[in-house]
């Protein structure tokens, strides 16, 4: 039985619940902390009363976005074979041990990568961006995202050891690099690597234009 941190939505948005993409400053996430609890994570998968804080990681190099295939047998099977940028899981108890150095979102953040793509980086690495928020499919109406930035450009690996180091980890079936211009919102979000699909979350991050940076 896992257990995994939640809390009541309505902590995380008092009124109506905007969809998509949000600004750092449209959710004050330290109050929200207060009221969170450990619960059973099969039953919380069902319940649409409470939201699951989920740390959601895109890893960059510079100019270029790390895109990956999950597999189609994943833990979460609503996710499996689809096209995602994002790293990340659950928030467990265990991370608490570490929340005094970094906070548990932070810590959890740090087991997520690590466990995810082989990667150990300090807690000042993630650049937080914003939130994700999504009612639109089942999996997404039980979670909340907290969406961070870790660009590797300074790491001192090439992008091709970063790919091969995240290819030898049990959670990406495929990887590809992608420039941010390719990944910039036109009419509707861009393509997914082989014709494939993106996953809910990767399409809201990618529609509203975050990850792209101006040329020069």
């Amino acid at each position: 039985m896992q257990f995994i941190l939640v809390v009541d939505r309505k902590h995380i948005f008092p009124h109506l619940a905007p969809q998509g993409f949000l600004p750092l400053d449209a959710v004050d996430l330290p109050s929200v902390e207060d009221y969170v609890f450990f619960a059973e994570r099969g039953f919380m998968e069902r319940c649409s009363h409470f939201k699951q804080i989920i740390p959601y990681m895109v890893i960059t190099f510079g100019d270029d976005v790390l895109c990956y295939q999950r597999r189609a047998k994943h833990t979460e099977s609503r996710l499996g074979g689809l096209w995602t940028l994002g790293f990340g899981g659950h928030i467990e108890p265990m991370d608490r041990e570490e929340s005094n150095r970094s906070g548990f979102i932070h810590a959890a953040a740090l087991r997520e990568l690590r466990e995810e793509t082989g990667l150990i980086v300090e807690a000042s690495a993630l650049k937080p961006l914003g939130y994700i928020n999504s009612e639109r499919e089942e999996v997404s109406q039980v979670h909340f995202g907290v969406f961070f930035e870790l660009d590797l450009l300074e790491d001192g690996r090439s992008k091709e050891e970063i790919a091969e180091l995240v290819s030898a980890q049990s959670e990406p079936h495929r990887v590809a690099w992608r420039s941010r211009s390719q990944l910039r919102p036109a009419q509707g979000a861009p393509s997914a690597p082989d014709e494939g699909r993106w996953e809910d979350w990767t399409l809201y991050v990618l529609q509203s234009g975050v990850l792209h940076r101006a040329e020069g």
